[in-house]
């Protein structure tokens, strides 16, 4: 047996009533990962963190074929901290937790998921979506904006979605079509999304576009509405790719500023081995505190599971921007810059 705890995890899980019939269908997935790092921002300090390539989760997923090309699925997925043992995001599975049909006509997924917007990015950024050590989530930023509109970000996960696609997963060829709504729920008007996505994937390359609009705010006070729209695109040259994507996100929260971010990247594979580069210029509209942030990689195959990996970040941040990645700590309205270095290991199972 290779996987003895797999696959204890996994049969202890069917044991539960009604799931014995699926033996064959339901796994257990996830990522160990785990850095050493240098971060200094308005202090510095040595560290041992998880997430430096990809965060660490651990998650059940299975499906059923009911036949005539129609199939049912669902995924459980929780965060793992790994340096302390822990679990993010209020613990229980804050990351993923969805059920859903697929047929012929598409796919129809409810509960908390990801936005068609994080696919469009996830297809191109050569850093993937990593929260803390991507350039492209400086776009999550929401640094020098009011007090009001700090509760937003990127939005890329959503709770009580409701979302349709037509076409394969990030990586399928083809045309891909993602519409996805969460209604209000509580107080009228607040954490509500409307979502949609587009995007082809060709053989060489890949064009997207998406937008959303998320409701927030407070009950107390008129909702507003945030809005992000991303267009996003790459091209493949034998090992290498090229990717470019520009990011608009705005607010109807008073005093709120337009912010603007043109991401620049490029990867190349050569067997086990992948060098990356990202650049990600931020322009807040009517504000001195701009940003960018810059980002190398290489990454070491040892297995098809298991990557060796090292990381190099600088974030600048001008005027008296507090912007930060790599969970480095910057005082707010400081203006103090991010330098950061990463040894680990990812390992999927």
């Amino acid at each position: 047996m290779k996987h003895p705890i797999r696959q204890a995890l996994t049969l202890g899980l069917l044991a539960a009533p009604g799931l014995s019939a699926l033996a064959q269908d339901v796994g257990l997935y996830g990522i160990a990962d785990l850095y050493v790092g240098s971060i200094r921002g308005s202090d510095s300090r040595t560290v041992v963190n998880e997430g430096g390539n990809a965060v660490s989760r651990l998650g059940f997923r299975g499906k059923e074929d009911l036949g005539g090309g129609l199939s049912a699925h669902f995924v459980l997925e929780m965060g793992l901290t790994m340096d302390n043992g822990t679990i993010p995001l209020g613990g229980g599975f804050g990351r993923q937790s969805f059920v859903g049909l697929q047929g012929p006509w598409g796919t129809v997924e409810a509960g908390r998921q990801y936005t068609p917007l994080f696919f469009n990015l996830l297809a191109t950024v050569p850093f993937g979506m990593n929260a803390n050590w991507a350039p492209v989530q400086l776009a999550g930023s929401v640094d020098s904006q009011p007090a009001a509109a700090r509760t937003v970000g990127l939005a890329m996960r959503q709770s009580n979605l409701l979302r349709y696609r037509y076409g394969g997963g990030p990586r399928a060829k083809g045309l891909r079509v993602d519409v996805a709504v969460a209604p209000d729920e509580g107080a009228a008007g607040l954490g509500g999304i409307l979502a949609f996505g587009a995007s082809y994937r060709g053989e060489r390359y890949f064009i997207g576009y998406a937008a959303q609009r998320l409701d927030s705010g407070s009950a107390a006070a008129t909702p507003f509405h945030n809005q992000t729209q991303g267009l996003n695109g790459s091209y493949a040259i034998g090992g290498l790719t090229l990717s470019a994507a520009y990011l608009v996100s705005d607010s109807t929260a008073p005093g709120a500023r337009r912010a603007a971010h043109t991401v620049l990247g490029a990867a190349y594979d050569l067997g086990p081995h992948r060098w990356m580069a990202e650049l990600n210029r931020r322009d807040l509209r009517n504000s001195p505190n701009d940003a960018q942030a810059m980002a190398v990689g290489y990454d070491y195959r040892l297995s098809k599971r298991t990557t060796l990996y090292g990381r190099l970040l600088r974030l600048n941040n001008q005027g008296t921007a507090a912007n930060t990645l790599a969970l480095a700590p910057v005082t707010a309205g400081s203006g103090d810059d991010v330098r950061a270095l990463a040894l680990g290991i990812r390992h999927n199972f």
